[in-house]
This record gives C-alpha cells, sequence and structure tokens, in this order.
C-alpha cells in the first residue's frame, strides 16, 4: 500500500522522513496510519492491457441462477432457499441429501396428474 509520512520515523524495519512517498506492506500500513504517522495514497488504478487493446474486451461472465443448476449441484443454502421459494417443507436439520429428496418428492408430486 502506498502511503504518505507525515513526521519521520525511523524503526529496525523502516525509516522514512516527513513527505517522503513508499510502499508499505498492507498490515504495517494500515498500524501506522491508525497511529497518525502516515496518510494513504490512492494511485488511479492502471487499466489493464486487455482493457486497452480494442476488440478484446470481454463482457464479465454473468452469475448462473440457482434455477439453472440441478438440483443436486446447488449447496444446502441454496436448497433452503429454493424449497422456500417453492413452499416445500423439508426437515428442519436435515442433511443435503434429506432436504434433496424432500425437494423431489415434492415436485414429482406437483407434477403428477392429480385424479
Amino acid at each position: 500500500m502506498r502511503v504518505q509520512f507525515t513526521r519521520p520515523v525511523a524503526s529496525p524495519g523502516l525509516s522514512a522522513s516527513a513527505g517522503q512517498i513508499l510502499d508499505v506492506p498492507e498490515d504495517d500500513a494500515l498500524a501506522r496510519i491508525e497511529l497518525g504517522h502516515c496518510v494513504a495514497v490512492d494511485p488511479a488504478p492502471k487499466p489493464r492491457l486487455r482493457d486497452r487493446l480494442p476488440g478484446r474486451r470481454k463482457s464479465e461472465p454473468k452469475p448462473k441462477a440457482a434455477e439453472d443448476k440441478p438440483l443436486d449441484k446447488l449447496t444446502v443454502e441454496q436448497l433452503k432457499a429454493y424449497a422456500e421459494e417453492q413452499d416445500i417443507s423439508i426437515p428442519e436439520d436435515g442433511k443435503k441429501a434429506d432436504i434433496l429428496a424432500a425437494i423431489t418428492e415434492a415436485l414429482a408430486q406437483r407434477a403428477a396428474p392429480q385424479e
């Protein structure tokens, strides 16, 4: 992290005079900023080479919705959210397999023709 020192600093690992700008490890920089020894210098971020070349810009990949994934690929939290959206009752402390079984059973019952 680039910092500008507001006062002279001398320590075994670092010495700087007032007004000097140095690159300091982030943890050390944050500690020194908190103590008032320096202030952060925010350089303008450099554009990446691929962003500067014409015709090379790729659109950012869009995150897939949970519905696009097969149910067995979803996490437990995603399965619980899906069950909540679909008004499916699931076991409260159930494992992923239990939740998945409850969801697939409920979806199968909904898809079956009712007589």
